[in-house]
């Protein structure tokens, strides 16, 4: 696994270059592909059959961290999707006392959730105004209606190698809610048919090679991922993970505890919003994450953006932005090679004698620093508390983010928008939405929330400022911005076999003009309809 690595804006000042030359940087990142390689394959513990990957629904993310804190469930629950095999084998292998209903509770409801998955296709409807919307873990981030179908998961098993896959698709409303196509600029559709929930994998040697269509969730938070969220439409993509969450049988290995590691290349969608934009880029993610301790997860996540239209190509320039070279180039020096963006998250359960409650924190750099291995820096920020009660029945979290460089409360430096750059025009975005917090560059938002997993009931207040825009980007507009405060609630309800999901939503912004389905008072009305089959 690399040390993450982030580059930004290629700014020309500051350059430190790297002591070795061009041929002494390619043996050496040879010899750590090598060794990386190595290492992977002395960690893969036993095979692990196929499975789709599985991305709880906050009731049930909520029930795998009440029995990670209070039961010692052997699972990381800060990075989703995990192959579904895994979580069920963590939860099968998990003791619990006689007396302990809550915890079995919560055990049952995330088998039968995984069960579902398995068996049973679904069939989702959600009725939504066209509207904006602070979204954050597991809501729908499309600002409008959209319907999707996904199949039951089939495996078939082998001695050495296994599969699993199932097939899907979404039709929806554009999820660009500014819709700033340029004069020119090819047309962006009113609406988009995508494959997600589509997956195919190949499980050996305790690995899963992985091709989807899927979001991902990389971090503690539960309003913001400060790199990899559920703003942005599924990732359509190729990538490897491990097939389990056990600890390794390696004597080296072995501290790091229940770990995860996931690998993937994308293509991007990136409708035109500025003149000469590099569109149809690479979006590679990388995330490790372990738990060393029963109260302890650590991640380390990296996003970086590569090649397009205009842009340098081509696996050596893939392996160059890999190992964070050529980046923050002088003119006259090899074009840059990538932008990136990395960091570290981590979430510390409390004492037992504190009730279930926990503390976590993600930092996502936006700049490079150095000599190999360059280290991110210039901080974006997010800091959370949150709170059980009521046998784990109840959640109440406390969270602010901040999407500013040189954020940590030591900094001293100024402050400056983050997921913006000179390289990758249209932003760190997909589809036209940011791929980190929904309140997108510059912003700096407090969100308190509430959960009854019991009534599957949700609310949440949000108070903040908004720098740029939220939701989607483009940079040419005066979207709606400046002071902002929202509220949401929802509640899933079963009713002659279906489960229906209620919605209402309100986010009001200071600044701007209405621009598209993005406006300064945004009403969220939405009802969802799911049916298996």
């Amino acid at each position: 696994m690399s040390i993450p690595v982030m580059v930004a804006a290629p700014s020309k000042t500051g350059v430190v270059q790297c002591c070795l030359g061009g041929a002494e940087r390619y043996v050496m990142h040879k010899l750590i592909f090598a060794f990386c390689l190595s290492v992977l394959a002395c960690a893969a513990p036993a095979q692990t059959p196929a499975s789709v990957s599985y991305t709880p629904t906050w009731q049930a993310r909520h029930h795998l961290q009440w029995l990670a804190d209070n039961a010692g469930l052997p699972l990381t629950v800060t990075h989703w999707p995990l192959p579904a095999a895994a979580v069920q084998q963590a939860l099968e292998h998990l003791a619990l006392p006689d007396q302990a209903y809550g915890l079995k509770a919560s055990r049952d409801f995330v088998l039968s959730e995984l069960a579902a998955l398995r068996s049973r296709g679904h069939a989702r409807l959600q009725a939504r105004t066209r509207s904006e919307g602070l979204g954050g873990y597991n809501e729908r981030y499309s600002p409008g209606s959209n319907a999707s179908v996904a199949s039951a998961e089939g495996r078939w098993a082998g001695d050495e190698v296994s599969a699993a896959g199932r097939l899907g698709a979404s039709l929806g409303v554009n999820a660009n809610s500014l819709h700033a196509n340029l004069s020119g600029a090819p047309h962006e559709s009113g609406h988009t048919l995508n494959p997600e929930g589509s997956e195919l994998v190949l499980a050996w040697g305790g690995w899963n090679l992985q091709a989807f269509a899927r979001q991902n969730w990389w971090g503690p938070g539960w309003q913001s991922s400060m790199i990899n969220g559920h703003n942005n439409p599924a990732w359509v993509g190729v990538g490897v993970q491990r097939g389990s969450v056990q600890a390794s049988d390696s004597v080296w290995l072995s501290w790091m505890g229940p770990w995860n590691l996931d690998v993937f290349v994308a293509q991007s969608q990136d409708p035109v919003v500025v003149e000469k934009q590099p569109r149809g880029f690479l979006f590679s993610g990388m995330r490790l994450t372990l738990k060393p301790m029963s109260w302890l997860e650590l991640g380390l996540s990296r996003g970086l953006q590569t090649g397009g239209k205009g842009r340098p190509g081509g696996f050596g320039n893939f392996v160059d932005a890999f190992f964070g070279q050529n980046v923050n180039q002088d003119p006259g020096d090899p074009v840059d090679s990538s932008n990136q963006i990395a960091g570290y998250d981590v979430r510390a359960s409390c004492p037992a004698s504190w009730g279930g409650c926990a503390a976590y924190s993600q930092w996502m750099g936006e700049d490079a620093q150095g000599d190999f291995p360059p280290l991110p820096f210039k901080f974006m920020t997010l800091w959370g508390v949150e709170k059980t009660y009521g046998n784990g029945r109840y959640r109440t979290f406390v969270e602010w983010a901040d999407s500013n460089g040189y954020s940590l409360p030591w900094d001293h430096k100024p402050t400056f928008p983050g997921y913006v750059n000179g390289v990758y025009s249209q932003g760190y975005t997909h589809g036209a939405r940011w791929v980190g917090p929904a309140q997108g560059s510059g912003s700096r938002v407090l969100t308190v929330g509430w959960m009854d997993a019991e009534q599957q009931l949700q609310l949440k207040l949000h108070a903040g400022t908004i720098k740029t825009s939220l939701g989607a980007y483009s940079p040419s507009l005066d979207a709606p911005h400046g002071r902002m405060w929202g509220l949401s609630a929802s509640q899933t309800l079963q009713w002659q076999g279906l489960t229906l999901t209620p919605e209402l939503g309100y986010t009001h912004l200071a600044q701007g003009q209405d621009q598209g389905a993005n406006k300064r008072n945004n009403v969220r009305v939405g009802l969802g309809i799911e049916r298996p089959f």
